[in-house]
C-alpha cells in the first residue's frame, strides 16, 4: 500500500538573528517528523580562543553575539574568576549588573517591537510597522535607545564592551553619567508600561502547547536577577553549573548546525517564560503587579506569551536598574579612578577549570573554561540559550500544525512564523523572504 507524503516547508524564518528553516513532514495525512534546521555558518570560538590568555577570553567571546554581547562577557568573567577564586567587590558586581540590565532592556525591546509586534499589528516589516504605527515604533527607538546608553557609559560601547575585565572595570561611571540614566530610566518606565498593556491585550489563543519543562539559574540576590551559579527545573531539579554536562545532554542532529539538549530525555525552555514562572514571587512590586493580572499568573504555558514575559521582565529592568544606580550613588567615592590595576596585579593565577552562567534575555548561556599553568586556554565550550530551545520548538511546531491541520497553508505559516520568533531565537535576519509548499 501506497504511503501518502506531503511536506510543509517554510526555506526561511524571517525577523530572527541569522538563518533557519522549518519542515513538517506528513505520511498519510499524520504528522511524521519536524525540523528546525538552522543552517547559519559553523562558528568556531571554542577553537578559536584556545591558547589565548585568560584575560583576553572575554572579548574575543563577545563576538558571538552583538545584542548579547554583554551576557558573553560577564558569563565569561564568572568562569576565569571562579578558577582563580577571585570575587569581585560590590561595586564591580553592581556595574555589571547594571550593564547587564542595559542589555536585557534594549533586547527585548527590539524583539518585542521590531520582530515580534510586526506578527500581531499586521505588518510585514519594520518600515511598514514605522509608517503605519509611529506610536510604537517610538517607544522601541527610546528604550532601545536607553539599553544602548546605559551599555555605553558602563560598558564603553553599545555592543561588545571594551570596559570589563577579569578583576574589574578599566573606568567607572562618574556620578553625572549615572544620574544621567537614572533620568533616562525614570523617562522610559511609562513606555515599558505602555508595551505590556500593548502585548496583554493581544490574542494569543493558538500557541497553547503542552506544558514544557522549564529551567533557569537560581538567583544569587534575594530578588529577581540574571546572576547564579546553581541552575533549577520547573520538576524541582537542582544542580550547579559546573554539571551541565551530565543534565543539557547535547546532541548533533543531522540537518542542522544547531545541536539540541534534552533533560530527562525531554525537551525543555530557558527564557523569560522559564524566569517567571519559577521566580515571579521575587519580581519588584510594579512588575509583579502586571504578572498578577496576566495569564501568567495562572502558569498559563503558551509560548507565545514569552513576549508578555519580556515586557514583564522589561518593567523591572528599569525599576531595578534605577535601585542600583541608587546603590552606585549612595557609595560613590566621588571620582572614576578605577581600581582594575591593582586588581589585576594581586589576581592568583592559577590552572583549573570551571563554568560560568548567565541569563541572558533569551535563557541560560554557559561558559566553560580550562587554563593551564600560564593562564591560557587549554579545554572551552559554549552552550547558547537558542540551542537549549531548538528541541522545545520542534515540538512546539509539531503540537501547532496539528492543531491547525484544516487551516489554509498560508494560515498554518504565519502562525508558525509567530511561534518561532516567540522564543526570540538568537539569530536577528533583516530579510522578509519565506516560501511554504505543499508536495
Amino acid at each position: 500500500m501506497d504511503i501518502e507524503r506531503k511536506s510543509i516547508e517554510i526555506t526561511e524564518i524571517c525577523r530572527v538573528e541569522g538563518h533557519a528553516a522549518v519542515t513538517v513532514n506528513f505520511e498519510d495525512g499524520v504528522i511524521a517528523d519536524v525540523q528546525l534546521n538552522v543552517f547559519e555558518g559553523a562558528r568556531f570560538f571554542e577553537r578559536i580562543v584556545l591558547g589565548h590568555k585568560y584575560d583576553e577570553i572575554a572579548h574575543i567571546t563577545s563576538r558571538v553575539c552583538a545584542i548579547c554581547s554583554t551576557g558573553h562577557v560577564v558569563a565569561a568573567l564568572n568562569s576565569i574568576e571562579g578558577i582563580f577564586g577571585f570575587v569581585p567587590d560590590q561595586r564591580d558586581l553592581l556595574h555589571r549588573e547594571l550593564m547587564h540590565l542595559g542589555m536585557v532592556i534594549e533586547s527585548h525591546a527590539t524583539h518585542i517591537c521590531a520582530l515580534a509586534l510586526p506578527d500581531f499589528l499586521n505588518v510585514g516589516d519594520l518600515m511598514t510597522l514605522a509608517g503605519k504605527h509611529p506610536a510604537e515604533f517610538e517607544i522601541w527607538k527610546q528604550l532601545r535607545s536607553l539599553g544602548s546608553t546605559i551599555q555605553t557609559i558602563v560598558g564603553g560601547r553599545p555592543f561588545h564592551p571594551v570596559n570589563l575585565h577579569v578583576g574589574g572595570l578599566s573606568s567607572y561611571p562618574d556620578k553625572e553619567q549615572l544620574l544621567e540614566m537614572h533620568k533616562l530610566l525614570d523617562e522610559n518606565q511609562e513606555n515599558a508600561m505602555r508595551l505590556y498593556s500593548l502585548l496583554a491585550g493581544l490574542d494569543v489563543s493558538f500557541g497553547q502547547g503542552a506544558a514544557p519543562v522549564y529551567s533557569a539559574l537560581i538567583p544569587a540576590q534575594d530578588g529577581y536577577g540574571y546572576f547564579g551559579e546553581v541552575i533549577k527545573t520547573s520538576t524541582n531539579f537542582q544542580a550547579n553549573v559546573d554539571e551541565y554536562r551530565h543534565y543539557l545532554n547535547e546532541k548533533v542532529v543531522r540537518y542542522s548546525h544547531a545541536k539540541q539538549s534534552t533533560f530527562a530525555g525531554q525537551p525543555f525552555m530557558v527564557g523569560a517564560l522559564a524566569r517567571l514562572y519559577m521566580f515571579a514571587e521575587r519580581l519588584r512590586p510594579t512588575a509583579l503587579a502586571l504578572y498578577e493580572k496576566s495569564p501568567l499568573a495562572s502558569k498559563d504555558h503558551n509560548t507565545i506569551l514569552n513576549n508578555l514575559a519580556q515586557a514583564i521582565e522589561l518593567v523591572e529592568a528599569i525599576d531595578r536598574a534605577k535601585v542600583v544606580i541608587e546603590n552606585l550613588l549612595a557609595n560613590n567615592p566621588g571620582d572614576s579612578n578605577s581600581k582594575f590595576i591593582h586588581q589585576a596585579a594581586t589576581l592568583e593565577k592559577k590552572a583549573g577549570a570551571k563554568t560560568g552562567a548567565v541569563e541572558c534575555p533569551r535563557g541560560t548561556l554557559y561558559h566553560y573554561y580550562e587554563l593551564d599553568d600560564s593562564g591560557k586556554v587549554i579545554a572551552a565550550d559554549m552552550i547558547t540559550p537558542s540551542a537549549q530551545n531548538t528541541a522545545r520548538i520542534e515540538s512546539d511546531i509539531r503540537q501547532l500544525v496539528a492543531g491547525l491541520k484544516e487551516e489554509q497553508t498560508d494560515a498554518i505559516q504565519a502562525k508558525l512564523e509567530t511561534l518561532v520568533r516567540a522564543y526570540d531565537p538568537c539569530n536577528t535576519c533583516a530579510t522578509h523572504m519565506v516560501q511554504v509548499n505543499h508536495k
